[in-house]
């Protein structure tokens, strides 16, 4: 491990490629625990691969893993680009909502679109198809969407609270499903 990071270090193509695809999961963990209010997924996956940058950048072998490194990089990084957001809304840390099992599709031609887009989105979907009620599928798409609780009541013919209640129990579905 610590000759990949010397290697990255050094701006070799493969080590560097090698990390990303051994942290591509923990990063799109990081990144589907928070929703920016007229963001976009894209912003807070790339936001996890800067940290990751850092963390390989700034990555001293006396001070502990790396692999803590990483998540303590990646998450930080994540959590200041919601801390901007909100602070360039001027709303607070705590209104953003945690989607926990919620991926986006991109269509990017980067290297982290490439390695994350087809993969996770299948994933997803397919977990949602066999986990998830129809309702609660339409509401966490929606809600993935940007949509307000009161426009998915709309949409899907339900109160606000039933929209509410099928978000919940959703999430709480994927989040079991994703630790098994």
């Amino acid at each position: 491990m610590e000759e990949l990071i010397i290697r990255a270090k050094q701006d070799d193509s493969e080590a560097i490629e090698q990390l990303v695809s051994d942290y591509k999961g923990l990063i799109r963990y990081y990144a589907n625990k928070f929703y920016l209010v007229g963001g976009n997924k894209d912003d807070l996956l790339q936001e996890g691969m800067l940290g990751l940058y850092y963390a390989v950048k700034y990555y001293d072998e006396n001070k502990g893993p790396f692999p803590s490194f990483v998540r303590l990089c990646v998450l930080s990084q994540i959590l200041d680009a919601v801390k901007r957001d909100n602070g360039a809304n001027q709303k607070v840390l705590s209104e953003c909502v945690g989607l926990d099992a919620v991926s986006t599709v991109t269509d990017g031609n980067d290297p982290l679109d490439r390695l994350l887009t087809i993969e996770s989105a299948q994933n997803m979907l397919s977990v949602m198809d066999e986990q998830l009620t129809d309702l609660e599928r339409r509401v966490v798409l929606l809600f993935a969407s940007g949509y307000t609780y009161n426009d998915i009541a709309r949409q899907v013919d339900k109160s606000r609270k039933a929209v509410d209640g099928a978000l919940q129990r959703a999430r709480r579905k994927l989040a079991e499903y994703n630790t098994k």
